[in-house]
């Protein structure tokens, strides 16, 4: 979220939460108004850009545990803050899967401001660092978080955020002792120490005060005070910063210490010039815990420049100095560095004659440990292979800090010493165009923004790829960014704009190359077919279809591809390669891989996912998938029978499986296509995804047309023609419909006919033809009977009822319902039961009973709820709070409203504004 503030302009929305959490509209307060949404916009901030998911949102805000009720309370809690954000096209909540993400511009909150403040004043920026600072410590306005719902997560996250005013603070206060002001900040520095007496650096600062403004005998004294504190209660000696602060009161300069007789090296590289981004990951180091950090990330993560340029900020902590070292942990000449090669390096660098260092590697490292044990220096090991790479060059205490960057996850290591790594993913898209307009000119950057931001895209926002297409055009300063975009897009092979010929360390497929040559075969074949899945993620499963082996052992070479970099988990169980990895995979598979072998896995992992999908659609549709007869081979994925682990199944898999249609038409495995498409359409219609549910049954339609199957262009217009009766042209619809209707008729399928009458009954209905919406009804009946097909006589019973009730026969519609009810109960078809007990609560409410219609209403409610019916839901409350009304039950009336707006809200459905129009007018 770092970044240069931009000036002041339209914004006007602000969001702080360095004090009490608010929303700010123009200078007004918004709200939140309870502690709980308070916890939910500060979570969503503090993730700016991220999705948040709901398990942790009812963590935060249930620490003891959660109600049955939680999910709904915070979707409810999620619509409230919609609410107050509506307004301001720059701020927007979007649902990313199982949770929600707040995308706004990092400015607009007070404490990506703070942050952005402070990395300008420690970069020395205009207009200084003193006002920067400044400024940046009036945003605070109380304790963090100050008040929102959940104390154990709210105090954790506080102090953090404390660590990072208290520093910004010292910095402030050093400034200020610099600029001559020591006698005037006295004060705050003593009242700083009383209440941080643990924290040194504020009695480093005071000593320092009270030398420069003539008070060196009260300065000594703080030393001794402090010393005595830090002792008796901590058992440590005052750091190296208190004890150069009281040498230097004691007469000892900088000078004199400089001609003692040890060497102080100094062996980073250069920092990298205009180094952008990485805010949090900066933070982390920055308050890292413990003598040793670790930074990972995939190949062209950024990890050695992050390392620089952090090691460069914290070389004045360690006055002894510091060390470098490449480990060539993954070079491209193949080799790694050997550690006693090193030591060797590290020991001449910190003094030691070359008669007088050891032969054997452990020799030198007990001497190096030896030595590190009177110093307090940085030590930096970039690029290392594994933890026995590493281990020889650790030092023995914790007087000095060490920074590894690593590909691999150096589990051991990271165990060993309870660490957690800083993983760096891709830049954000503001992180990303800062690079950008830092290596080309900002002015050449704002001149073409719809350039940059598909340069952005095809680099898919990797540091090393943004480097190297930044260096290319700093090289044509007057070719326009628009060409290169263009060039970058219209690659036949994606890496070929990401090469420097000569120089491999900034060539995308060398960078990747080096990771790839350690796989083993198995874990390399993996990776390679990998890059023929489509998804934006895969599981062990979807691998072992893809290799034709068995889950377990696609998920050692799954480990053995993340431990490298390759790919990464980034939640259990699921996992994901980089854009550009994926398309370094892929011109792998095609060069090693013949054709008819990817053909094969891609066949594989289609056959796999449509057996899934079927298994998880039976599970949550209320009746029978037809049996067509063509049928494909291979093994289901991991894909749950019971509902509603089935309905979390296809929410994970939405994304593959959409993909999925379109990549098998492609691929020219038609059946797959259509048969897919089929699986899909309960869950997209419950997620009303009507866009979606277009595009996969036109596809399903051009691949039924290809393969000549009967089945699948009467199952291909079936979808059609539910999706247009619902949300699209009504003519168009029944063109489907009827050629449905006409192929079923042809394949001689009940089921399939009679699934498309009781459509055409929705259509009729919709139109207000009761009698043609009761004719298909009847008929549906009758196809469904001679097919056995009971859940589907349930359902025709029901339409027969509902269109006797319109047609103004009560007594016929209650008796239809009644006996359709029996049914439902008798096999326990729950979703048919809730569709039939909607029907009899609109008939008892036609014939004045209310209280019937309201027990029947109630339990549809109940079972559409159970069931994952959320459109079937939002109806039955809307006609649940119209029979309250109608019984004169208006407080009643407005909670079902209420509960069927959130519901059609959370969907996207247009009915959600006549049902707010009813809460209005009660």
């Amino acid at each position: 979220m770092d970044g240069r503030t931009p000036a002041a302009g339209p914004v006007r929305t602000r969001f702080r939460v360095l004090g009490p959490v608010e929303i700010l509209r123009d200078g007004n307060a918004l709200g939140p108004t309870t502690a709980q949404l308070r916890c939910v916009l500060a979570l969503l901030l503090l993730d700016l850009g991220r999705a948040v998911t709901a398990e942790r949102l009812i963590a935060a805000l249930w620490p003891a545990g959660p109600p049955a009720s939680a999910l709904n309370t915070v979707r409810v809690y999620v619509t409230r803050l919609r609410r107050l954000l509506a307004g301001d096209p720059a701020v927007a909540l979007a649902t990313v899967g199982r949770g929600w993400r707040l995308d706004c511009d990092p400015a607009q909150v007070d404490l990506y401001r703070f942050r952005d403040l402070v990395s300008r004043a420690r970069r020395g920026e205009a207009p200084g660092t003193g006002p920067l600072l400044d400024e940046a410590l009036r945003l605070w306005r109380g304790p963090a978080l100050a008040d929102i719902a959940g104390d154990e997560w709210r105090e954790g996250l506080r102090t953090g955020l404390e660590e990072e005013r208290l520093a910004a603070l010292e910095d402030r206060l050093a400034h200020d002792i610099a600029a001559g002001a020591a006698r005037d900040v006295v004060p705050e520095l003593a009242a700083l120490v009383a209440g941080h007496p643990v924290r040194e650096r504020p009695a480093q600062l005071l000593m320092a005060a009270l030398g420069d403004s003539g008070r060196t005998a009260e300065a000594l004294a703080l030393y001794r005070k402090t010393r005595r504190f830090l002792v008796d209660e901590l058992g440590v000696e005052p750091g190296p910063g208190l004890q150069r602060e009281h040498r230097r009161l004691l007469g000892r300069s900088r000078e004199e210490a400089a001609r003692l007789d040890r060497p102080v090296p100094h062996q980073l590289p250069a920092d990298i010039a205009g180094f952008t981004g990485r805010a949090e990951e900066l933070a982390r180091l920055d308050r890292g815990a413990g003598p040793v950090a670790v930074v990972t990330g995939i190949p062209g993560s950024g990890k050695t420049t992050l390392a620089v340029h952090w090691a460069h900020r914290a070389a004045g902590d360690f006055p002894d100095g510091n060390l470098w070292a490449d480990l060539r942990g993954f070079d491209p000449a193949g080799r790694a560095l050997d550690p006693g090669v090193v030591l060797g390096v590290f020991l001449d660098a910190l003094g030691v004659p070359p008669a007088q260092v050891p032969a054997s590697a452990e020799a030198r490292s007990a001497l190096y440990r030896s030595l590190l044990a009177e110093r307090r220096m940085l030590v930096v090991l970039d690029n290392a292979r594994d933890e026995d790479q590493v281990r020889p060059l650790l030092p023995g205490t914790d007087a000095c800090r060490v920074l590894i960057t690593a590909r691999t996850s150096l589990a051991g290591l990271v165990a060993r010493h309870g660490l957690r790594p800083v993983a760096l993913d891709v830049l954000g898209r503001g992180d990303a165009r800062d690079l950008l307009a830092e290596r080309i000119g900002a002015r050449r950057a704002d001149a073409e923004p719809e350039a940059v931001a598909r340069i952005i895209d095809q680099c898919a926002r990797l540091p090393l790829a943004l480097a190297v297409v930044a260096a290319r055009a700093a090289g044509i300063p007057g070719a326009p960014l628009d060409a290169l975009a263009d060039e970058l897009e219209a690659g036949t092979a994606p890496l070929d704009g990401f090469a420097f010929a000569d120089d491999s360390s900034m060539d995308l497929r060398s960078a990747f190359a080096c990771s790839y040559r350690a796989l083993s075969p198995a874990a390399a074949r993996t990776f390679r077919l990998l890059g023929l899945h489509w998804g934006p993620d895969f599981t062990a499963e979807a691998a072992a279809a893809l290799t034709g082996e068995p889950p377990a052992a696609a998920r050692l070479a799954l480990g053995e591809l993340v431990r490298l970099g390759l790919a990464g988990e980034f939640r259990t169980g699921r996992f994901r390669l980089h854009d550009l990895l994926a398309a370094y995979a892929a011109e792998l598979a095609a060069a090693e891989d013949g054709e008819a072998a990817r053909r094969d896995a891609v066949e594989r992992l289609l056959d796999r996912l449509l057996r899934s999908a079927d298994t998880a659609a039976a599970a949550i549709t209320p009746f029978p998938l037809a049996d067509d007869g063509d049928h494909v081979s291979g093994a289901a994925l991991a894909a749950p029978e019971r509902r509603e682990r089935a309905a979390a199944w296809f929410e994970s898999e939405r994304a593959v499986l959409l993909g999925a249609v379109e990549e098998a038409f492609k691929q020219e495995f038609h059946t797959h296509a259509w048969q897919l498409a089929r699986s899909l359409e309960t869950y997209l219609r419950r997620q009303n995804a009507a866009a979606e549910r277009e595009a996969v049954h036109r596809t399903a339609l051009r691949a039924a047309e290809r393969a000549n199957s009967v089945h699948g262009l009467a199952s291909a217009h079936l979808g059609l023609g539910m999706v247009q009766s619902n949300h699209g042209d009504k003519a168009e619809a029944r063109k489907h419909l009827e050629q449905a209707l006409a192929h079923f008729g042809t394949a001689g399928d009940w089921n399939g006919q009679a699934d498309t009458c009781l459509v055409l009954c929705v259509l009729d209905g919709a139109a207000g033809d009761f009698a043609a919406t009761l004719e298909h009804a009847v008929r549906g009946l009758e196809l469904y009977a001679r097919a056995g097909n009971t859940a589907g006589r349930v359902r025709a019973l029901n339409n027969i009822g509902f269109c006797h009730a319109r047609l103004g026969d009560p007594a016929a519609a209650r008796d239809h319902c009644l006996a359709a009810l029996d049914l439902a109960v008798g096999i326990g078809d729950t979703i048919g039961e809730a569709n039939v007990l909607d029907s009899l609560g609109t008939i008892e409410a036609q014939l004045g009973e209310y209280a019937r219609a309201v027990e029947h209403l109630s339990r549809a409610v109940e079972l559409g709820s159970e069931a994952g019916e959320r459109n079937f839901t939002a109806a039955a409350l809307t006609s649940l709070g119209e029979t309250h009304a109608a019984a004169g039950q208006m407080g009643e009336a407005r909670t079902a409203w209420q509960r069927a707006a959130v519901i059609l809200d959370e969907l996207g459905h247009p009915g959600a504004a006549a049902v707010r129009a009813r809460l209005a007018g009660s």
